[in-house]
């Protein structure tokens, strides 16, 4: 199975209206702010906003996060920079939420496109994009990142454009005893407009206990393909966005955008190696439907499966059970019970209540 998908991205604002003096932007820049948050639901689907000065995209001075999220999510401007415009950062995590928050509030899905389209319906500002992070997945595919680093250290792939040039990013990889779980074509800083990180997902979810990790479980195959695009790349595919009309074209604009730079062949053969052939068969198919959010990070869910499969517990009632019997693995059970009424929760512990508590009284009991 391949997913495609928006992982994360940043868009600038910048006003239709010059401020008439540099003392008349800060003004200027709360009104788009306030603009942007209303036609986005951002404070309904993200939560409250706070002003906030940690964590503010590099260069801003001035910024709103989300209050008590457990996502990374920023709005920020500079006062005294007005070409920076007002910039919107969301994290990979932020944007899951929001699609899935926004999927439960209106009862029917959102995409990039329809999220750009919503918020441009202003005279106040434009929009145009700044990064975005597109990302193909091969779930059980059966793909190697070890294998595929190898055959490029040996030379026996090579990258190229979907224009037939020879892709001459430079090759670096995470090797841990001598397995590569990540590579990447390109160099990593600021001023890169294009870079592909190519990593074992599967991995990275175990190793972080990230935002999918409990989906990790049911996969043993799970590779992705990543590609970020900063600059004038990332304006183009804004451009692009602004004329989508379904998913289809979506899922084209995507796809195309990864394989116009990262196109992997046979050295010998001179022909698409299976995998990125499967990429590139994606533009044919027009029948196609993105997945639906799943995060879970810091829930209820992830708690429950750390619980079963990873905390001890388990290996430590089967050893009371083996020693002491039936009945002594009900007075464990006992006094682990009672042990808990005594239990005094935390400042996080209460704050994940009140954030996400109405949430799953709706939701119903996760341990089924």
């Amino acid at each position: 199975m391949l997913d495609v998908q928006v992982d994360e991205f940043t868009l600038v604002l910048q006003t239709t209206k010059r401020p008439n003096s540099i003392e008349t932007w800060s003004g200027m820049a709360i009104s788009l702010i306030d603009e942007f948050t209303q036609l986005a639901n951002i404070e309904l689907i993200l939560g409250e906003l706070e002003d906030s000065t940690d964590s503010l995209p590099r260069g801003y001075s001035h910024g709103l996060s989300c209050k008590d999220a457990p996502y990374y999510f920023s709005i920020a401007y500079h006062t005294d920079f007005i070409q920076m415009g007002v910039c919107i950062k969301f994290s990979a995590y932020a944007w899951m939420k929001y699609r899935e928050q926004y999927e439960a509030l209106f009862t029917q899905s959102i995409q990039i496109h329809q999220f750009i389209s919503s918020i441009d319906n202003t005279n106040l500002y434009t929009s145009r994009l700044s990064r975005i992070d597109i990302a193909i997945d091969f779930i059980e595919e059966d793909i190697s990142v070890n294998t595929i680093y190898n055959q490029l250290s040996k030379k026996n792939q090579i990258v190229r454009t979907a224009s037939g040039r020879n892709n001459l990013s430079n090759l670096s990889a995470l090797t841990k005893n001598n397995e590569t779980s990540t590579f990447y074509l390109g160099t990593r800083g600021k001023n890169i407009k294009a870079l592909l990180r190519v990593y074992d997902k599967k991995i990275e979810q175990k190793e972080t206990m990230g935002t999918r990790y409990k989906e990790s479980l049911h996969y043993s195959n799970w590779v992705r393909f990543e590609a970020v695009y900063k600059g004038a790349y990332a304006h183009n595919i804004s451009d692009g966005l602004k004329s989508i009309k379904d998913n289809v074209e979506l899922k084209n604009l995507l796809v195309s955008a990864l394989t116009d730079r990262y196109q992997f062949y046979y050295a010998k053969s001179n022909k698409l190696t299976t995998y990125s052939k499967s990429m590139v068969d994606l533009l044919d198919k027009k029948s196609f439907m993105f997945s639906s959010p799943s995060p879970r990070m810091n829930l209820l869910e992830q708690s429950q499966q750390h619980i079963l499969n990873g905390s001890g517990l388990f290996p430590y009632l089967f050893k009371v059970r083996h020693i002491w019997g039936e009945e002594g693995l009900k007075e464990c059970v006992a006094f682990l019970y009672n042990e808990f009424n005594n239990y005094e929760p935390n400042d996080d512990v209460m704050v994940w209540l009140k954030r996400y508590s109405t949430i799953y009284t709706q939701q119903g009991y996760p341990f089924k």
